[in-house]
């Protein structure tokens, strides 16, 4: 401790000079590179501590800075890095617990040109992310990250235009209150061209993309999950224009995948076509056709289900086996305004889908109108849409519908919101099942004491689930209100949801439809914060912030109590260039399905920053 004080003594007086550096500016070296260089110093007296990290404390010294430049001139050439130590990319209001650096580059060359191209890399250590949970409070992991971004491309006139890019990255973390780490990497090329012949503009493409991924189980049975995947891509476009003001699209996609989620594979190739023409024969009415077909109705599930995109996979319920499936649509919808703000619509659908051995297919006709006004002082949005749905050798039909209402007006010096929306027996990706849902939210602001008190709060809720279906239900609610005066604020939130989502690399992702039972993992919990920010006088500026978070989830039999809370605080005050700040931070979560103690990580600091402009 003696020696570190002795050196911070000995290198005060270069450091009181470097804080008292007048800022310059554009540097120019020879007669064609230019450039400006700014940034933030940052140093202090850092402490880390945690019972799961190496604890450490003394005098630390950060920052960020920004090289940015020109060569020639910046179409021909332009660059910009940015360095970084011991500080946030996560939030910018505090400081990164884990002393977490990394960097930034990017460049461009011929921009403007017939053959523009960029590169950009970056690189971070020791940074801090979270895993996530639906309508929750994040948890929070440390990791290393990079990636790789290359793009060029070929503009010239009458000629097909040429597009490549290529990205690479990987990242690897930990959760904070488990063993268990987790990675992702991935790679990608595509090469994309567009051309206009005969009144057709016309594009072809091709994506070759692989991912793997390693995820920590964190609140279940503590394994790592795996999830590899390869995805070749063959794209091709076409539009034309139509008469009657119309036009005419189609594309075909042919996908090659190889892949296996948790242990399930999935293999073989996706071949879709969709295909749609729309015309406007008068001002206010217009109509259209469209149709889609794809003869792998199980791979096509299989890329819009999995998080992360380009993740495919097998499990239980429709995804047992491999059989032969298909899936077409054929779709008529016309419209037409009877008014400025009133507008009626009618469609026509027919679905087939075959799939685990069966056929289904199913006939919908329905209608709906749509109405906006000023009404009441404000502004007023409805639309009302019914539909009867008709399943082949099935007896009798079924109705749908679906609503919203919206309106928005102030009242002397308050300002409310409202929306809501709901709906009935939906039909949705597959025949054999129906949704239902409704979502509301609502916002409501005043003004007090000539605009010197500012209140306002918000709530928001929603719900889903498959007809007939049991524990497909997913729900959240959120309420939050803020209070201003003069130049403080203050807020509290709070949440609740409880649903089942899929595992991905970033957490649980809330289902994009149904999901087999064996990837299921189901959540619910609450969490709630509170924070304080302001500036009471000239020069000071401070904020604190909490949150909470408590959650049980549940995968493979496995039950998990998880709990997660967050303290930030930050202090600064500015005497000319020089901002003195004090901070801290602290971090405590836990994994009941982990059995190892609650994770704790905190850090403060006491110091001082000066931005610079040196050229």
């Amino acid at each position: 401790m003696v020696s570190q004080f002795r050196i911070l003594y000995r290198a005060l007086p270069g450091l009181l000079l470097l804080l008292a550096l007048p800022a310059a500016g554009q540097i120019q070296v020879g007669d064609n590179l230019k450039m400006n260089l700014n940034g933030v110093m940052t140093g202090g007296y850092n402490g880390v501590y945690g019972n799961q990290i190496n604890s450490n404390h003394g005098l630390n010294f950060g920052g960020n800075g920004t090289l940015s430049g020109s060569y020639y001139d910046p179409n021909f050439l332009s660059f910009n890095l940015s360095p970084y130590y011991d500080q946030s990319r996560q939030s910018s209001e505090f400081r990164s617990l884990f002393n977490g650096g990394g960097f930034d580059f990017s460049t461009n060359i011929f921009g403007g040109s017939h053959f523009p191209g960029a590169f950009s890399y970056n690189r971070a250590w020791n940074s801090q992310g979270t895993f996530n949970m639906p309508g929750l409070a994040d948890y929070t992991t440390n990791g290393n990250s990079q990636g790789l971004n290359i793009s060029w491309s070929e503009l010239v006139p009458d000629w097909p235009s040429l597009m490549f890019t290529f990205s690479d990255g990987s990242s690897n973390y930990s959760v904070v209150g488990s063993n268990q780490d987790g990675s992702n990497s991935f790679r990608n090329f595509s090469l994309r061209s567009g051309y206009r012949a005969a009144g057709f503009d016309l594009s072809a493409g091709y994506t070759l993309g692989t991912s793997n991924a390693e995820i920590p189980l964190v609140s279940g049975d503590q394994t790592v999950q795996k999830v590899t995947s390869d995805n070749n891509t063959f794209l091709f476009t076409a539009s034309h224009q139509l008469p009657m003001h119309g036009s005419f699209s189609s594309s075909f996609t042919r996908s090659d995948i190889n892949a296996d989620y948790f242990g399930s594979s999935y293999h073989g190739i996706v071949d879709t076509v969709n295909a749609s023409a729309g015309v406007n024969p008068k001002p206010r009415w217009n109509a259209s056709l469209s149709m889609g077909y794809t003869d792998s109705l199980t791979g096509s599930l299989f890329q819009n289900l999995l998080p992360g995109g380009g993740q495919t996979g097998a499990g239980g319920g429709i995804f047992q086996s491999q059989q032969s499936s298909n899936s077409l649509y054929l779709t008529g919808v016309t419209s037409y305004a009877l008014t400025s703000g009133l507008q009626i619509q009618a469609e026509a659908q027919r679905r087939q889908q075959s799939y685990l051995g069966s056929s289904y297919g199913a006939n919908t006709f329905g209608g709906g109108l749509t109405y906006t006004t000023g009404a009441l002082g404000g502004f007023l949005s409805t639309s009302l849409n019914v539909a009867d749905n008709y399943t082949d050798n099935v007896s009798g039909n079924s109705l749908s519908f679906s609503t919203n209402v919206a309106f928005n007006r102030p009242v002397h010096l308050w300002m409310l919101s409202v929306d809501f929306s709901y709906a009935q027996n939906v039909q949705t990706y597959l025949i054999t099942y129906m949704n239902s849902f409704y979502n509301y939210s609502g916002n409501v602001r005043r003004r007090f004491f000539d605009g010197r008190f500012v209140w306002s709060a918000t709530a928001a809720g929603s719900r889903s689930a498959l007809n007939n279906q049991p524990n497909t239900g997913n729900s959240s609610q959120s309420y939050s209100t803020s209070v201003g005066v003069r130049r403080i604020t203050a807020s509290a939130a709070f949440a609740k949801s409880d649903g089942f989502g899929l595992l991905g690399g970033s957490g649980v992702q809330p289902p994009p439809g149904t999901i087999p039972a064996d990837w299921i993992i189901l959540y619910g919990g609450t969490s709630e914060s509170f924070s304080l920010s302001g500036s009471p006088i000239r020069n000071l500026s401070m904020g604190a912030s909490f949150s909470r978070s408590r959650s049980n989830t549940a995968t493979g039999g496995v039950g998990s109590w998880n709990k997660a809370d967050q303290v930030n605080a930050i202090l600064n005050y500015r005497v000319r260039k020089i901002m003195f700040t004090a901070g801290y931070g602290r971090i405590l979560q836990s994994f009941s399905a982990s059995g190892l103690p609650p994770g704790e990580v905190g850090s403060f600091f006491v110091g001082f920053s000066r931005s610079f402009n040196f050229f």
